[in-house]
């Protein structure tokens, strides 16, 4: 896959921003347009972000820099998790946990405990344990898996964390700034774009435009870009917020 074309970007839903009177002030840079009261995203500048962002990710990737991607919305799990194993980078699909940054010693030592029980499950003493002490240990080795399976392999803090959704993951970015690790974010006309690093301006309430950019930014750099200027009819519709049930934030893996 090349840097998307303007018709691919419009047709995944990428260029429909929010309504007028919630665009923060500084989006209005990567505004193209406001139709029917709804901000259209310049797509050619989601274009030149998606550029500079497979230039960042493969120097990254040159210098052995740790990547990780997050997105957490229900809708985008499973094309970041395929989308961080591509390139060998972790990720986090269920929460973001308080602290995952701030507090990584307590993260790591999670990890640590998910790794021994996995071991201790696959070694011959597991096979003496009753049938419910061998159910009771699986639960928790799931449970494990479930929050921390994607950064088993994260060593040290990431060197660039990639959000599917500068929005929906906005305490990851507060913990970022507070360690000065880099932020390459799909941002919406909501959401000030100077916080992020590398903000990509897309919407990101559509699925297919997060799956469409996603997949791009991981692909080599130098492919040419489409010329044509497209304006897309806007239709108004009632945007879809992340409606998903959020959990408390915390630090620990509750066991």
């Amino acid at each position: 896959m090349s840097i998307p074309t303007l018709v691919e970007l419009a047709e995944s839903g990428a260029h429909f921003g929010h309504h007028r009177s919630l665009t923060f002030p500084k989006a209005k840079t990567f505004i193209y347009m406001v139709k029917s009261n709804v901000a259209l995203i310049d797509l050619e500048k989601t274009q030149n972000a998606i550029e500079t962002a497979q230039k960042t990710i493969t120097d990254f990737k040159q210098k052995n820099k740790s990547i990780m991607f997050v997105g957490t919305k229900r809708s985008v799990r499973n094309v970041v998790k395929e989308v961080a194993e591509t390139i060998g980078a972790s990720y986090i699909t269920e929460r973001w946990f308080g602290g995952m940054l701030t507090n990584f010693s307590t993260i790591r030592e999670n990890i640590k405990r998910m790794n021994e029980l996995e071991d201790f499950l696959a070694s011959p003493e597991a096979a003496k344990l009753s049938k419910k002490d061998r159910l009771e240990r699986e639960r928790r080795l799931h449970r494990y898996q479930r929050f921390l399976k994607g950064i088993s392999t994260l060593k040290d803090m990431p060197d660039l964390i990639i959000l599917a959704s500068a929005s929906d993951d906005a305490i990851a970015i507060e913990e970022a700034e507070q360690l000065d690790i880099p932020v390459m974010a799909i941002t919406d006309t909501d959401m000030n774009p100077t916080r992020i690093t590398y903000p990509i301006p897309a919407n990101d309430d559509a699925p297919k435009a997060i799956e469409l950019i996603l997949r791009s930014i991981i692909e080599a750099p130098g492919s040419k870009k489409a010329a044509v200027k497209v304006e897309a009819e806007v239709e108004v519709v009632t945007e879809d917020t992340n409606t998903e049930d959020e959990a408390p934030a915390q630090t620990e893996v509750k066991e």
